[in-house]
């Protein structure tokens, strides 16, 4: 393993284990912070069909965005790993209750008889949610390992706007990229909001 992989895991290991000590009360407080930040945002409250992550242990918690945005007529997908092929599908959903499950690694996703008629083109998503492990400054994400956000923004929905949600503790000045590494365009935490420019942009689209 190289000096920057090894680098990468002890990063992620670290800001994780101090994730995982976040108070449950003091964790719904800043993740309702973030989730009003979010809502704000003009390039989501303009968005129709949406990709949220389902929160899992420690993450910004995102069901209360996730029944706001049904509740106001917006296209939900949640995803679903396929690991096998080490892939993301976007399965939209339209009751939390009935429609997801613990699936992949125990994480909340869409039930299986919801695959075949609910998967949703991924050139159709407008902005995606997702978590990750450690932020930094410069719009560069470390996730867990498994590259799935990666290949997904990459591969089959470029096109979307990426909004990474984080504790501001999870906030470096420089996270050791790779080639792969796919950058945000918004990071959203209970205190900042960030933004930047993809390189090529005529102008930024996050704002």
């Amino acid at each position: 393993m190289s000096d920057t992989r090894i680098e990468r895991q002890q990063l992620r290991h670290q800001m994780l284990a101090e994730r995982n000590r976040i108070g449950r009360a003091h964790r719904r407080g800043m993740s309702k912070q973030i989730v009003e930040a979010v809502a704000g945002l003009p390039v989501f409250k303009e968005s129709h069909v949406i990709l949220i992550y389902c929160s899992y242990q420690s993450e910004v918690e995102t069901f209360p965005l996730l029944h706001r945005c049904l509740a106001e007529g917006k296209i939900v997908c949640v995803p679903l790993a396929v690991p096998e092929h080490s892939r993301l599908l976007a399965v939209a959903i339209t009751d939390p209750l009935l429609d997801l499950a613990p699936g992949y690694k125990g994480i909340p996703e869409p039930v299986l008889s919801l695959v075949e008629r609910q998967t949703r083109n991924p050139k159709s998503l407008e902005v995606i949610l997702m978590p990750g492990a450690v932020f930094d400054r410069a719009g560069n994400r470390l996730g867990y390992g498994g590259g799935y956000y990666d290949r997904f923004l990459a591969q089959v929905a470029p096109q979307a706007v990426r909004i990474g949600l984080a504790f501001s503790g999870q906030l470096v000045s420089k996270i050791p990229a790779l080639p792969h590494d796919v950058p945000m365009d918004v990071l959203v935490t209970e205190n900042e909001v960030f933004t930047w420019k993809r390189s090529g942009d005529a102008k930024n689209r996050c704002i």
